[in-house]
């Protein structure tokens, strides 16, 4: 899988024991052959693979207002269940709605005498309808349909990938190869020979789901009947990589 690169310089640590064994004449201890005991060399080295958005989750809120407690109720249910319905009507393969976050409070109005007196004007209720849809493609078509079936705003909307082992694996192939070069890299400028790896320690991350700013984003508007639907892109997760490798390093024989 091919994949951008994006990583900072890693971070090297050369310990006492390596730098006595690069310079001439100092003292360390001896070993058979006329070597050096072995020193270690730590280096890190990062690296980022993107990968694309397949799945989408679209929370809905669904809002009513009465002058009773049970008219709010009751007009709420039906404004919910008119969206259900219009969303299970969509046919979009491994589509799954849930609903959550259901309250009913009353709404107040201060008096202009006494503002600490307080007379109930209206109830609301309020619930949520959450769809997680399996195609990106798809996503608009189900934005339109609950919103003009009743939904008054769009919640929550995000992007996750439902696979992204082998970008994982992509991404720690990276990064093992970018710190294996800078400590051959820095052993050559040392004059030492770059041993094998005698520590690692390092992962690859799972990428959390990527939320659209709806604060910032453009007004979802719902298409008109016949009208394109609301055109919705994925875009790509970052699957990043670190590790951190010490090599074991031997002076060169003379």
């Amino acid at each position: 899988m091919k994949g951008q690169v994006r990583g900072r310089a890693p971070f090297v640590t050369v310990p006492l024991l390596a730098w006595l064994a690069a310079v001439p004449g100092a003292a360390a201890p001896q070993a058979a052959g006329g070597l050096f005991q072995p020193g270690t060399l730590r280096v890190s080295g990062q690296a980022a693979v993107e990968v694309p958005a397949d799945r989408v989750s679209v929370a809905f809120a669904v809002e009513t207002e009465a002058p009773s407690a049970q008219e709010a109720s009751q007009s709420h249910a039906a404004r919910k269940d008119a969206v259900l319905q219009a969303l299970r009507g969509a046919s979009v393969p491994g589509l799954e709605l849930e609903t959550y976050g259901y309250t009913l409070r009353p709404e107040y109005r201060t008096g202009p005498q006494d503002p600490g007196a307080r007379s109930i004007v209206a109830y609301r209720a309020v619930n949520h309808v959450r769809a997680r849809i399996p195609d990106v493609a798809a996503a608009g078509r189900i934005l339109d349909l609950a919103l003009g079936a009743g939904a008054n705003r769009v919640a929550n909307l995000s992007f996750e990938a439902s696979d992204t082992r082998q970008a994982r694996l992509e991404a720690l192939r990276q990064a093992v190869a970018r710190a294996r070069e800078e400590a051959e890299t820095i052993a050559q400028a040392m004059g030492v020979t770059l041993g094998g790896a005698v520590e690692v320690q390092g992962g690859a991350s799972v990428p959390l789901p990527r939320s659209l700013d709806l604060a910032r984003a453009e007004p979802l508007m719902v298409a008109f009947e016949g009208a394109p639907a609301t055109p919705i892109e994925g875009g790509n997760l970052v699957v990043s990589a670190s590790v951190s490798i010490s090599y074991r390093i031997v002076e060169r024989r003379r």
